[in-house]
Order: C-alpha cells, then structure tokens, then sequence
C-alpha cells in the first residue's frame, strides 16, 4: 500500500510539474539567446577595419551594425536557428572600402557556409589565404571586388563549394589562377553547382576533369587567356544550362553532336571555336542564347535551328557561313537580338516571313549580299532599336521620315548600299525621335535631310561619300553631336563660326 500511495504521489508531482512548466512557457516565452559574443565581436572588428560610404547609392547594410543588437539580427547576417552560430554574410553593394587584412576577423566565423563580399573595393588587395578556414562554406562570391593578385591554393580547401564566384569586369584581368589550383578546385569541391572566373588569368589549358563536376549548371571562364582545345566533353554535362567561353581567341573546339541537353545559353564569342553548327543542335531544346560571334565557324545553318523555339537571341557575326539563312531562322518569333552580319551569306531579298519576328530590338545584317528593297513592314517593328544593313545591294528610293514609326529606333545604318535617300514633308513632327547614331555614308544625298534637324539625341552623324553641297546653319545647333562626318562630298563655300557652338563634338571629319 505504501508503495502504491508514493506512485500516486509521484504522478500526481509530474502531472502539476507538467502543467506549470507548459504555463510559465505559454505565457513567460524564452527569451531567444544572442548570438555568440565571440562571433559578434569578429563582425564588428571586421567593420572597424573599413571605410563605409553612407552617402553612395546602395545600401551599406555593415553601417547599422552596433554591439547593443543581437548581431543575428543585423542586415546581411543569419545565424543557425539552433545553434545561433553566424552561418551567412551577406556583404554585397555595401559601399566597404579599404584593405582586406590578412589574418581578418572575418576568418573566425568558422561556420561560415555563405559568404558574399561581391561588389565592393577591397583596394587591390589579395585574397588571404585564411579563407581556407572557412571549411563550412557552400556559397562564396568575391565578384567585382578590386581584390587582386594570386588566387590563394586554400581555395581548393574548400570541398563543400556549390558556387565560387571569383569573376570581375574591368580592363584588365586583376586575379590569376594557376593551372595547379584550378585542378585542385576540380578535384576537391566536386559538388559545384557554379564556377565564375571571368576576367581571371588563367593562361593555360582547360583540364579534363572539367568533365567531372557533374552538377555543375553555370561556367564562366570569359576572358581568361586560355588556349588549346576545349575539353568537349563539358558540353555533355548533364545538368549545364549556361557556358560562357567569350573572348579567348586561342582556345579552339568545334561543337559535338549534341544529345538532349539542358544548355540556355551557349556563349562563344571571339573564340577560336570552328567548323558547322551541327544538325543536332535541334537537341538543345532549352536554348535562349545563341552566340558565336567573331569565331572560325563556316557551313550552312541548319535549318533544325527553327526548331529552338525558346532562343530570343542569336549571334552569328563575323563567321564564314554561307548560304540563306532567312527560312533557318524565319520561325524563331520570340526573337529579340538576330545579328548575322559579317558573313558569306547571299540573301536574295529581306524575306517577308521575317515580318513575323515582331519582338526583334536589335537587326544586325552588315555585308550579307541583301539584294531588292527594304520592305515597308519593317516599319511596323515597333520594338527595334538598332537597324543595320549596312554594305548590301539594297536599292529604291527611300524617304527617310518613315523610319520615324520606330518610336524606339536608337541606331540606323543604311551606308554602302545603293540606295536613294531623301527627306518628306513631315520633318516638322519629328521631335519624339530617339536616334542617337545615324550613318548614311554613300546614300545618294545630295543634301542633309531636314529630317536630321529634329533628331535631339544625336550623337554621331556620319554622311561620307554622298554628293551634299552645302551644310545647313541649324546643323551648328545640334548640342549633343560628339561625331560628325562629311568628308568625300561636294561642299562648297566657307564652314560657318558657329560650328565652334559645338560643345560636345569630339570628332570632325571635313576635307
């Protein structure tokens, strides 16, 4: 009996220890921990160690930070819900300018899985070699950061990487990476998901194992001064969706046949890339960007590129193609960018299935041996931008006001072609044009179009090799042109003072 009077009083004691306990917790809830002081006080060191620019346009999230707020709660910083540990830094467009330090604070942060610093002026200092301690890493973006010099070895210590970001824009390549460590990076951080390194001197050839990071969707190795042959085995990763190898000229490869992929963009430009598109690229059904500008690529386009119904944009210039590509291309309707310029093409006349490419912004189609008229529905293109024919065999007469229908028109060239141009009546209603480059260099002016005088926004005029005899005063007017270019005419008399009014004008060409 005793004993079962004591069990009774036992469940009786946890039955009301329960009760309080859900109570107190109901309606006193725990007060969430700080984050570690340690950790808190690496951030802050890390912030005094800087300059920040709170007048720039931006958000400089490091400027609110202060030792009297949880620093878990601080812009641009997260912390494990269990364990309070700062696990992401978030740093990116925050106007940090000054020295990276190396033996930084920031390097404490050992559980560190995200780390972005992008888009900040570390004033050319080098990337420390402490980020190898930063084991936990998954995400690590150091992009357009002015960091410089050698890509420190303890990057490839880095084996949890799904994204390294170590890519800049600028007028020289400011990072080199050796050979050595990119094989490491290879071959350690198997998982990687992105690798961006444009802009960073790499200067030797593209290993194999590239072919083993198979999660990997996007690589960018734009501007890296590699050569030699292109391990094609890449463009068979399975999950690749972006490949950029834009501007290194001596890095060759020609294009596999390709099997079901899933390739958006395919980015070539300025390469040494040759041979023909294949037939089978009608497998990159996911295609948006096509662009192979300014490579060694010859052959007819296969008419299975209209199957790519996704692409908006497509490069082409500058190759050796031949042939007509209008019927290749006439179906692709959700076309933006079409540039074939530069090419052996030989295009009887502007098709009228290309009447259905109303999305197009930009027109690029120099030197392809265009013969008969430009087609007065290409003024129903309300969305171009650019409009180039340039060094064709287009010919008629053609008044110059109907281009004003393209409301959006920024950049038109009917040079070199056998055209006969002239202005109408309606120049007067012309202010709403937005053409900033216009070049009609051997159009068959025998005048400077009235037209012109209401073009606002023109910046670069170009009339070479016409018969005009005489500029216009309003000419001297035109505030914004910076490049004018009459010479090869017939002008006679003296050029008017008030061309000194002038202000912006960088180039002129008058013989």
């Amino acid at each position: 009996m005793v004993f079962v009077r004591s069990l009774v009083l036992l469940l009786k004691f946890l039955f009301l220890y329960s009760l309080f306990s859900f109570t107190f917790t109901t309606c006193f809830p725990q007060i969430h921990p700080k984050c570690h002081g340690d950790e808190s006080h690496a951030l802050l060191q890390f912030k005094e160690g800087f300059v920040i620019n709170n007048l720039a346009h931006g958000s400089p999230k490091i400027a609110s930070w202060n030792s009297s707020t949880d620093c878990c709660s601080w812009d641009g910083i997260k912390c494990h819900e269990r364990t309070d540990h700062v696990i992401h830094v978030d740093l990116r467009s925050s106007q940090i300018y000054g020295t990276m330090d190396a033996n930084s604070s920031l390097f404490r942060l050992v559980h560190l899985r995200v780390l972005d610093l992008s888009d900040n002026d570390f004033n050319y200092s080098q990337i420390p070699s402490k980020i190898g301690e930063l084991s936990q890493l998954k995400f690590l973006n150091l992009s357009r950061s002015l960091f410089s010099g050698e890509i420190p070895p303890q990057v490839s210590q880095l084996s949890k990487l799904l994204s390294l970001d170590l890519g800049f824009m600028a007028t020289e390549n400011l990072l080199q990476l050796k050979l050595s460590i990119l094989k490491s990076i290879i071959q350690n951080s198997t998982k990687l998901e992105i690798l961006f390194l444009s802009f960073v001197t790499i200067s030797s050839t593209l290993p194999n194992t590239l072919t083993n990071l198979t999660s990997l969707k996007k690589l960018s190795l734009y501007n890296s001064e590699l050569y030699g042959e292109f391990p094609v085995g890449v463009l068979h990763l399975p999950n690749l969706k972006i490949l950029d190898l834009g501007y290194n000229p001596n890095l060759n490869g020609s294009l596999p046949e390709f099997q079901s992929s899933s390739l958006t963009n395919l980015l070539l430009d300025k390469t040494g890339f040759y041979g023909t598109l294949p037939v089978s690229i009608r497998n990159l059904s996911s295609l948006i960007i096509l662009s192979v500008p300014h490579c060694h690529f010859s052959g007819y386009i296969p008419s299975s590129i209209g199957n790519l119904t996704q692409l908006t944009e497509i490069y082409l210039r500058d190759n050796k193609f031949r042939g007509d590509p209008s019927t290749s291309l006439a179906n692709l309707n959700k076309l933006s960018v079409l540039a074939v310029g530069l090419n052996e093409f030989n295009i009887e006349t502007i098709p009228l299935s290309f009447a259905n490419l109303t999305q197009l912004h930009y027109l690029d189609a120099t030197d392809c041996n265009i013969k008969g008229q430009i087609p007065s529905w290409i003024m129903n293109h309300s969305n171009l931008a650019c409009l180039n024919l340039r060094s064709n065999f287009l010919h008629g007469k053609l008044e110059l006001d109907t281009f004003l229908k393209l409301r959006k028109l920024v950049f038109l060239d009917l040079s070199f072609n056998k055209l006969s141009l002239y202005s109408g009546k309606s120049s007067s209603n012309m202010t709403d044009s937005r053409i900033q480059i216009l070049q009609l260099d051997s159009c068959n002016l025998v005048e400077i179009p009235t037209y012109i005088r209401y073009l606002d926004d023109l910046e670069s005029l170009m009339l070479s090799n016409n018969n005009i005899t005489s500029l216009p005063n309003w000419l001297w007017k035109k505030a914004s042109l910076k490049n004018l270019d009459v010479s090869q005419n017939s002008l006679t008399g003296e050029i008017s003072p008030s061309i000194c009014n002038l202000k912006s004008l960088m180039s002129l060409v008058i013989p």
